[in-house]
């Protein structure tokens, strides 16, 4: 059978998650589908297994397994990738879709990993929702269809310090200073611990899209790679499951059904308003990785929903996209001649 690409879903035992891959399921192509999760073993991988089992007609979907806050795992992850479209096993990647993200705690910060210079943990937000994702696109970028890849980050309104909604969150008392962002000194960090936590998810989400505009522009200068395109979706606020367990107890009986009500009525109203249903999200995000037709969908595009959109005025600072290049290749302990981008830089000695 001839197959329209591999398909990587990062991220897809979370609600976002299960309504991509669902979506996915659905579409006309017969792509690979590789729906990944950190544990293959928990339940909610078990309840994505029964989701792929009663969706897949034709398809060829699997679980497998990568933790975007160990580099080891997203190591083996990519070089399994790579040797299998390598060998033929699998197609080229057609769409890898970076969906995977860690939200805030409101008991305060979390570590994990380490930092290859130093032994030293890194603060969560900015390992998961970024670092991760930076070393796990270049891994994958030898593996990419050069004529139809696409590389669709999933991304947030909190990137953009000057929202409106960001404000009561106070996203000027955390500058930018990308070893902060990696590594806070626990002891200077903000009393308002739910506000700190929202402000670092925002600062990394900041940094995704940053880096988003810089691979772009390495991907453009590169040969055979610069048909590639990068395209971020902020998929609003969706206030499923996974983020209402996070809330207080008055909050998931009061606040959440209400807001969860409003959420399906404005979704006829103002599709693209703040808040959204993961179905509706799920749609604008596959729509950025398969879409052909729309002008809009160029290289480094940025959508709001379904709608085209600007990033943060910070986002597209050269000096800022330079700074956090050149210190996320020593946080991951990779140097960029070793990826695809190495060898063939248009112009470049």
């Amino acid at each position: 059978m001839h197959m329209d690409g591999t398909v990587i879903v990062t991220g897809a035992t979370g609600a976002l998650g299960q309504a991509l891959l669902k979506n996915a399921l659905q579409r006309p192509e017969t792509h690979t589908l590789l729906a990944t999760t950190s544990y293959r073993a928990s339940a909610r991988a078990t309840q994505l297994q029964q989701i792929l089992d009663s969706y897949d007609k034709g398809q060829h979907a699997s679980i497998v397994e990568v933790d975007l806050a160990d580099q080891d795992s997203i190591h083996t992850f990519a070089s399994d990738i790579n040797s299998k479209v390598s060998a033929g096993k699998l197609p080229p990647i057609r769409a890898l879709v970076l969906n995977a993200a860690f939200f805030f705690e409101r008991n305060g910060l979390k570590f994990a990993g380490r930092d290859p210079r130093t032994g030293d943990p890194f603060e969560m937000h900015f390992l998961v929702n970024y670092l991760g994702n930076f070393l796990l696109s270049l891994l994958l970028l030898e593996s990419m269809d050069r004529k139809r890849g696409r590389i669709v980050y999933v991304s947030s309104w909190a990137h953009d310090p000057s929202r409106r909604e960001n404000k009561r969150f106070g996203p000027d008392k955390l500058s930018w200073n990308v070893e902060d962002l990696a590594h806070p000194v626990t002891s200077k960090l903000a009393s308002d611990v739910s506000a700190e936590a929202m402000r670092r998810y925002g600062a990394s989400k900041l940094a995704l899209v940053t880096f988003m505009h810089a691979l772009q522009q390495r991907l453009t200068e590169t040969r055979d790679l610069d048909n590639i395109r990068i395209v971020g979706v902020d998929p609003g606020a969706m206030l499923h499951s996974n983020i209402a367990e996070k809330t207080s107890t008055f909050e998931r009986f009061t606040m959440v059904p209400l807001i969860q009500l409003y959420t399906r009525i404005a979704q006829y109203i103002n599709p693209n308003g703040m808040f959204r249903t993961v179905e509706k999200s799920a749609e604008d995000v596959l729509r950025a990785a398969f879409e052909t037709t729309d002008p809009y969908l160029a290289r480094d595009a940025y959508f709001d929903g379904n709608r085209p959109a600007e990033t943060a005025v910070e986002s597209k600072d050269l000096e800022r996209q330079k700074e956090l290049w050149q210190l996320s290749l020593l946080y991951v302990g990779l140097e960029e001649r070793e990826t695809a981008l190495g060898p063939a830089r248009c112009g470049t000695p």
